[in-house]
């Protein structure tokens, strides 16, 4: 059963079986309606979201979990204590890697993506890191959701097999993609290289989420965090804590790092070596131990959101849900007072982009807050634009934007 903290999570989830509404579309009028944005969403989009009780959102995800329990699981066994053995398998990392020097932008522009097929809406779910690809999905007028990739401008539409729900999640800069297809009741993972569609092997259920540019591939299978070595390698198992029961995976940086969450209340983080350990959950302030959830890592940053656990105290509440940002090399973590409920997205610079606190979209970057423009003048308090990916020099946004009748767009923002 979904937490009624859960209920309340913003864009970016799928469902856990097809249906015939669009629940992404429902959480974001939910999301609008929190900070009292434009009245002309209909009231119908909350009961979608309650339609869907049967599961919960968890990272950005529906994740078919059972309450954890507020202690959490503990840590992997300190190396201190005894030699490990050898881990049965390594992350692959990109060689070399080094992120870019940047400077912090002070402002953006934005541009519309092409519409593929005569499609009439699209949005963008990820990028790979110099912002050069762009994947996501549109929305045909038929019907359903079609996997689009964009790149020099122009927008291609990715054949995966299954039924009419379907999106490419992230894709890196050699240009191959990953995401998911429903087949009947259940979501398959898909990566799409150089031109053909790749089932990931290993699952009978699951769906990819991120890539970095060794081909390394994570997500899950609504119990078990994934990595997949390759677009043609098995699915590997990533190992659970003493305690723990379900676990996701979300993203995976250069050097192999992956993070998720461990019974969807605990940060977590899988190294290339074949370690792992909990992150740290920040205090709240409110007398309570908090729960916490990591979404995205790039260049040993990653983001996420903590909030209170609900337990014992009725619903949650909007304000609930607090933006944290982790610092992967010291172990320490941040509140984000910027931010609504958490970032969207991250670079290798620790810089954020996500819908600010006001409803407006904006990126954090060198102590400074750039608000983003959308392709029609708004109102201020109404939230029409998401920024989901940040590249790693900061000059490149990209996500989404209402046009003057509210019909979503995919488009991109650049920076300078």
């Amino acid at each position: 059963m979904p937490s009624d903290f859960d209920l309340l999570r913003p864009l970016d989830t799928e469902p856990g079986a097809p249906s015939t509404v669009d629940v992404q579309r429902a959480i974001l009028d939910a999301r609008r309606r929190k900070v009292r944005r434009s009245a002309a969403y209909s009231g119908a989009a909350a009961l979608t979201v309650v339609a869907v009780a049967g599961v919960s959102v968890a990272g950005g995800m529906f994740h078919r979990s059972p309450p954890s329990s507020t202690a959490g699981p503990k840590a992997s066994t300190s190396a201190t204590a005894k030699p490990k053995p050898k881990p049965a398998y390594t992350i692959p990392g990109t060689p070399g890697w080094t992120a870019p020097a940047a400077t912090a932008p002070t402002s953006c522009t934005v541009e519309q993506l092409p519409l593929p097929g005569g499609a009439p809406q699209a949005l963008v779910g990820g990028a790979d890191p110099n912002g050069t690809y762009f994947v996501g999905r549109s929305y045909p007028k038929g019907g359903g959701y079609q996997a689009v990739l964009w790149h020099d401008g122009k927008a291609t539409t990715v054949p995966l097999p299954g039924d009419s729900e379907e999106q490419l999640t992230d894709v890196n800069t050699t240009g191959t993609a990953v995401g998911w297809s429903y087949h009947g009741n259940a979501a398959l993972p898909y990566a799409f290289k150089n031109g053909k569609v790749y089932p990931l092997a290993g699952v009978k259920a699951g769906s990819a989420y991120a890539i970095n540019d060794a081909g390394a591939i994570v997500g899950d299978d609504d119990t078990h965090a994934l990595l997949w070595t390759s677009v043609t390698a098995k699915a590997i198992r990533l190992p659970l804590p003493a305690g723990a029961k379900t676990a996701t995976a979300r993203d995976i940086d250069e050097d192999g790092t992956v993070v998720g969450t461990i019974d969807n209340a605990t940060p977590y983080v899988w190294l290339a070596d074949g370690t792992h350990h909990a992150l740290k959950i920040p205090d709240l302030g409110t007398g309570k131990k908090a729960e916490a959830r990591v979404f995205q890592v790039r260049g040993g940053w990653a983001t996420g959101m903590a909030n209170e656990p609900l337990a014992g105290r009725g619903q949650a509440a909007p304000g609930d849900g607090q933006a944290v940002l982790w610092n992967l090399r010291t172990g320490t973590v941040a509140q984000q007072a910027g931010l609504d409920m958490y970032a969207d997205g991250v670079n290798a610079q620790g810089w954020q982009v996500g819908v600010g606190t006001q409803g407006r979209a904006v990126l954090l970057a060198g102590g400074a807050t750039v608000t983003l423009p959308g392709i029609a003048d708004r109102p201020a308090g109404q939230l029409h634009e998401i920024p989901k990916t940040l590249s790693d020099d900061g000059r490149v946004i990209s996500g989404q934007s209402d046009d003057e009748s509210d019909v979503i767009k995919a488009v991109v923002w650049r920076c300078k």
